[in-house]
């Protein structure tokens, strides 16, 4: 086998039973509020403006890309990078 590993598909689709299919729509989801038994651990502002999903991802994004660059790696493409971590999030989040 090459050390180079080849995607034959979209490494983002999940086929299993752990992922299940979504049922809200990407944008909605991006803007509804984080829930979590923590309220302290997202540091909401407060009860009437909650954390949303799509600040959450870009905060996580911006903490990810900060530990890849400070170990020396480069991020080639940005925009796929985000592309794929929003992606991977709203695809393993719950919907409730």
């Amino acid at each position: 086998m090459s050390e180079e590993l080849q995607y034959t598909t979209n490494p983002l689709e999940f086929h299993n039973l752990i992922v299940p299919r979504k049922k809200q729509a990407y944008r909605i989801w991006w803007e509804s509020s984080v829930k979590s038994d923590n309220p302290d651990f997202w540091h909401s502002r407060n009860e009437t403006n909650p954390v949303t999903h799509g600040e959450y991802v870009v905060d996580f994004y911006y903490k990810l890309k900060d530990i890849i660059n400070k170990s020396g790696y480069v991020i080639d493409n940005e925009k796929q990078f985000k592309d794929e971590i929003s992606t991977l999030i709203y695809h393993l989040s719950n919907e409730e």
